[in-house]
């Protein structure tokens, strides 16, 4: 059998062994996530529910988890934690929506559409409360402060990209401040309190902190460079970042590599919304073709690379190894 063919079927066994130990966690932390659901006050469930039930990648909850994990946690108490950060999540996405006034999450409809504007916003409050009471149980003070700070700071980012909507004057630090502050804060956030249940020592969950924030980073990154991904793979409609006027580094990057006179047309169209159907479709697929999405993922990939180091100071284990095949599949995710 050729070298090839060898290493191929190795890869393999090792992926199936990372999904086989993602879908036993996935499944805790669903369990986990239900309980709290049916605690919640009568009037707030059937929302709590329509959100959490549509699924999703469980991304921070995971996190929360393997983390706690790899630094030696075996307190029952990790799961409560991890569902605490996905309710918080859950809490974000219902407020996002009523903002944006999307139609549509995780191909389901968006629970403001079903439920009311007011209703689903007040069910996301409910959600950040029981985050927070979630969150006392540790009865560890860093814990909670970790968690409160986070949701701070992912609302200040979300105020912030509103406050820049349509403003083609942002710039690279400018974007760079909104996805910390919306996405990466409560991905390190996540991370981070694995580490304090765990009772690790403070470099340690200094290296997880670091280690989320860096994924963070690059989980957003990759997520607005398949803003011009076909919605055949990624379920999900074109363009939607360049409708809501969100100048992303995919926008930079391609007002960089146009020539001098097309650049007024692009720049009046995006400030005031004015781009029609057919000339949305036309820039989606000119964002395509110009090597943009790969210029984001490429920097995502150094992003990774600052978590991988972080990473590597963790005592060895599985859910470190787990750790590092998650970096991989951030990199390489298309949906």
């Amino acid at each position: 059998m050729e070298f090839g063919v060898i290493a191929l079927k190795l890869e393999f066994g090792w992926f199936c062994m990372y999904k086989s130990i993602l879908r036993a966690e996935e499944k805790e932390i669903s369990a986990a996530l239900l309980r709290e659901v049916e605690a919640l006050e009568p009037a707030a469930r059937p929302l709590a529910r329509h959100v959490i039930e549509a699924g999703g990648k469980r991304i921070r909850p995971l996190l929360t988890v393997l983390m706690g994990k790899a630094l030696g946690c075996g307190d029952p108490l990790l799961y409560a934690l991890a569902a605490g950060i996905e309710l918080l999540h859950g809490a974000t996405l219902m407020h996002d929506d009523v903002l944006d006034v999307a139609e549509t999450r995780r191909g389901a409809p968006a629970a403001h559409t079903v439920f009311g504007a007011g209703r689903a916003i007040l069910a996301g409050d409910v959600l950040l409360a029981a985050c927070m009471r979630i969150m006392l149980r540790s009865r560890k003070f860093d814990i909670i402060d970790s968690v409160a700070l986070a949701a701070a700071q992912t609302a200040a980012g979300e105020v912030e990209e509103m406050d820049n909507l349509r403003n083609v004057r942002l710039d690279f630090d400018g974007y760079m401040r909104i996805i910390i502050g919306k996405t990466a804060r409560l991905v390190s956030c996540a991370c981070e309190i694995g580490a304090m249940l765990a009772g690790a020592a403070a470099e340690r969950i200094g290296d997880a902190a670091a280690f989320g924030l860096e994924l963070g980073i690059a989980f957003q990154l990759v997520d607005d460079a398949l803003d011009v991904a076909p919605e055949s793979v990624t379920g999900k409609p074109v363009g939607g970042d360049l409708r809501e006027g969100k100048f992303t580094l995919l926008a930079q990057f391609y007002l960089e590599g146009l020539p001098q006179t097309e650049r007024g047309h692009f720049l009046r169209g995006f400030s005031q919304g004015s781009f029609s159907e057919a000339e949305l479709r036309e820039l989606v697929s000119r964002m395509r073709a110009c090597g943009c999405a790969e210029r984001l993922r490429a920097l995502a990939g150094e992003h990774l690379l600052k978590a991988g180091r972080h990473l590597e100071r963790l005592p060895a284990g599985r859910e470190k190894d787990t750790l590092g095949f998650l970096l991989n599949y951030i990199k390489e995710r298309d949906h």
